[in-house]
């Protein structure tokens, strides 16, 4: 299979058949099987799910000829986030409700237990002022449906803060429920339920929820394929942790982000088998899920001179480009994406390649801040399931997946 290319105006623009490059889907889907199995709890911090998976990562790294840059794979950090390792429950009228499904712990909740009596509210509730619930021992059901103007989100937002000092609080979401983590917020707990999955004439709920705040160390891992030159470096990165478990809950996190961990190992594994240019940098981070933790920590105490990095491509999201991809910084710059866009019209690679300005969505925004020249990459496509229990292998059809590895190993190829 021949590979050619011919000069276009301020471009070389490379006519490159897709099954030039070696990438390997069955492999892809194997690594997405196994980061997304419950032998990994999630990829978050009950059954230390994240030191589990990073153990797996680093073995990887190792057996594709990565090598590390300092005495191991890993760079350890601390930080503190919010846990519930313990089965919650949650029922109305005496129907129990599905943890994961039906209703999520907001993840800065503390731990409440006990029966109460309910108070609903709605968007009246918020029109001039936050309400006050007269019954003892009675906690606010909140139907979140219409309240939407600045002022009511407001009222709102101080009523709950307001009211988690001193009791639990139950919102009724008519819209798709996520999950995340972070640091404990509140006394007590705050349940999002699915509005439909609720017992609406309900006057009492029961609610036993337990939270553990840890100090987690957790482990961000590079590897390093040496290139012919050392003057200079691409970086790929991708974040591996998810969201873990919430009790009994598991997040499995195929597309968030198992799919860019594996498509990271797939170009590693490329790489190692076809010598790059200059140095490559493959660095796989931890706590993005908790506030991009891993990524500002590996900035503040950078591992090799990120002055020589001449780009970085930051993988999150990778299971469906179906309709094409996004580049989030894209249009911070215009002369290499014009080159990319080049290279992907000229061999019909994708549908569509969309740019995006700043956004601090992942873990490229800290390297961008620092100065180095970065963007992230996130597919389009139908890979729907987000921050859910349904994040699972099987919703992602890894449409484009060659055609995006081919465009992707082609771009850096020009740099």
């Amino acid at each position: 299979m021949k590979t050619c290319f011919v000069f276009a105006g301020a471009f070389w623009i490379w006519l490159i058949p897709v099954s030039v490059f070696s990438q390997d889907l069955d492999y892809v889907n194997s690594q997405v099987d196994t980061l997304s199995s419950p032998a990994f709890f999630g990829r978050g911090y009950i059954n230390d799910g994240s030191n589990l998976a990073a153990d797996y990562l680093a073995a990887q790294f190792e057996k594709l000829r990565a090598k590390p840059v300092s005495e191991s794979y890993f760079q350890p950090f601390i930080f503190k986030v919010n846990t519930f390792p313990k089965k919650s429950i949650v029922s109305c009228n005496g129907n129990t409700l599905v943890e994961g499904y039906d209703y999520l712990i907001n993840p800065g909740s503390g731990s409440s237990h006990g029966k109460y009596k309910t108070v609903f509210l709605d968007s009246t509730s918020f029109q001039n002022s936050s309400p006050t619930p007269k019954k003892r021992k009675a906690i606010p059901v909140i139907d979140l449906t219409g309240i939407d103007t600045p002022d009511e989100v407001s009222l709102l937002h101080d009523f709950k803060i307001a009211t988690l000092r001193k009791s639990p609080i139950i919102v009724l979401n008519p819209k798709k429920i996520m999950w995340s983590v972070s640091p404990q917020r509140y006394k007590n707990s705050l349940i999002e339920i699915e509005k439909g999955k609720f017992c609406t004439d309900s006057r009492k709920v029961g609610i036993d929820v337990q939270n553990a705040e840890i100090e987690y160390e957790a482990r961000n891992i590079i590897g390093k394929i040496s290139g012919e030159s050392s003057d200079s470096c691409l970086v790929i990165t991708a974040h591996y942790d998810h969201l873990g478990m919430m009790g009994n809950a598991m997040f499995p996190g195929a597309s968030d982000n198992a799919s860019g961990t594996a498509m990271l190992l797939d170009l590693m594994r490329f790489y190692a088998e076809n010598k790059p240019q200059q140095d490559i940098y493959f660095i796989s981070f931890a706590a993005e899920e908790a506030g991009l933790i891993g990524s500002k920590y590996f900035v503040d105490n950078p591992l090799f001179d990120l002055s020589k990095i001449k780009f970085l491509v930051n993988l999150d999201l990778m299971g469906s480009a179906a309709e094409g991809i996004t580049l989030v910084n894209g249009s911070l710059f215009p002369e290499r994406m014009r080159s990319l866009a080049a290279i992907n019209t000229q061999n019909e690679f994708l549908p569509k390649i969309k740019l995006r300005g700043k956004a601090a969505n992942s873990d490229h925004y800290w390297f961008s801040e620092a100065g180095v020249p970065a963007v992230f990459i996130y597919t389009l496509g139908n890979a729907k399931a987000y921050h859910d229990v349904y994040d699972v292998p099987s919703g992602l059809d890894w449409a484009n997946y060659n055609e995006l590895f081919t465009l992707l190993v082609t771009y850096l190829d020009t740099l």
